[in-house]
């Protein structure tokens, strides 16, 4: 167990997130900061992500046994191949029957890769620029011990704040990610966000809603019965995804999420009963955020099960008062048609070798292949900016 002393704060890695009591976790837990909470994180957990391991980041201030900071940490292998060059997967894939590890890293991660989601969680009245640095600084310490070619840091909305500032003094780099789409609320209801719309966005939006009226519409708040079926229809999307692949979801996940607090699903449902597509929904304060999908691409995209399903996540969130929902870093261009805005996101990077930082320093800006968007004009009325729609949830990352 590593221990760092900071003035008045000691800062430790633990060993595992299953090591540190709920209450003591969960009590750091403010809006926002669902996607980090204790149970959710421990769902996580039961992903099936090469040589994953739980090692989060705890602040004490003197004497006191309740943290009064903390931040989740994780090691595992990063695939360099799934990360950046995803064009040549079926090569490495066949490589790797030869040489099992071949161009896998290991990394050791503080945060969680859920949009909009600070990595860093303080109790009420703690100054935020001595805590953060204290955390980062354990984190890093606890890389290097534990033989990570790569420490990442994120998600961020701007590099500036002791984050970035302690960030950079240590030498990492900021790169880039892929935005997370963000849909703003002003509605009183589903008809009024449609009446909001410019005339194309809106007869598309009814063509969708006329092409998949065969499906019906299902909100579970447990769904642990389902487990094998979503991470089955889960993993059709995964197969066959071009994006950035991480973790792959098993049912365990599935299982464990459906007994998170605030963990939703909404199911769109053949006429047979036999799942379309779902939705992982999680609920935080006034924001909701859609975390994963699953369908059967070829069926879901006869179906328009997909675009059903974005439209229904809007309609359910306007239903239930939210002010914005979060519809997460992937598949970006149907998620602008339904009215989402595009919030860069940052994650700061660093190699243990100075050598290979220098590089990664050098080439950062162009290390992620972005895809190009190009702007919507959805709505009649221009809705928020990016920094606006992160100023309201007071994001100071």
């Amino acid at each position: 167990m590593a221990t760092l002393v900071s003035r008045r704060l000691r800062c430790e890695c633990v060993p595992s997130l299953g090591a540190v009591p709920a209450a003591d976790w969960d009590g750091l837990v403010d809006i926002g900061s669902a996607a980090v909470s204790h149970g959710f994180l421990r769902a996580w957990e039961q992903s099936a992500l090469r040589g994953l391991r739980s090692r989060p980041v705890l602040a004490r201030s003197g004497s006191r046994a309740q943290p009064v900071g903390a931040c989740p940490g994780y090691f595992y292998d990063l695939d360099i191949a799934s990360a950046r060059f995803s064009e040549s997967l079926p090569v490495v894939r066949a490589l790797r029957r030869l040489w099992p590890g071949l161009l896998y890293v290991r990394t050791y991660e503080l945060g969680h890769p859920t949009p909009l989601t600070s990595p860093f969680l303080l109790a009420a009245g703690e100054r935020e620029a001595e805590l953060v640095p204290a955390l980062i600084d354990a984190g890093v310490a606890e890389g290097i011990r534990g033989g990570a070619s790569f420490t990442l840091v994120q998600n961020f909305t701007s590099t500036d704040g002791p984050a970035g500032d302690r960030l950079a003094q240590l030498g990492f780099a900021p790169l880039n990610i892929l935005p997370s789409a963000v849909v703003d609320l002003p509605y009183a209801s589903f008809d009024e966000y449609l009446g909001a719309m410019r005339a194309p966005y809106r007869r598309r939006a009814q063509r969708a809603l006329r092409n998949s009226a065969s499906l019906r519409v299902e909100h579970r708040e447990r769904f642990d019965d389902l487990a094998g079926e979503l991470a089955r229809l889960w993993k059709a999307i995964y197969d066959r995804a071009h994006e950035i692949r991480r973790e792959v979801l098993t049912a365990d996940f599935f299982r464990a999420a459906s007994h998170v607090a605030d963990t939703h699903v909404l199911l769109m449902r053949r006429a047979d009963h036999t799942i379309a597509s779902f939705a992982l929904l999680l609920a935080d304060g006034p924001w909701l955020a859609f975390l994963q999908c699953g369908f059967e691409t070829d069926a879901g995209r006869d179906e328009g099960a997909y675009f059903r399903l974005l439209y229904e996540i809007i309609r359910f969130a306007i239903e239930r008062g939210y002010e914005q929902v979060d519809l997460g870093i992937t598949t970006l261009t149907p998620k602008l048609d339904v009215g989402a805005v595009p919030v860069p996101l940052i994650a700061w990077l660093r190699h243990r070798n100075s050598v290979a930082q220098h590089a990664i320093r050098r080439f950062a800006p162009g290390a992620m292949r972005l895809p190009e968007l190009h702007p919507r004009h959805v709505f009649k009325q221009a809705p928020p900016t990016p920094a606006e729609l992160v100023a309201r949830r007071g994001l100071s990352v």
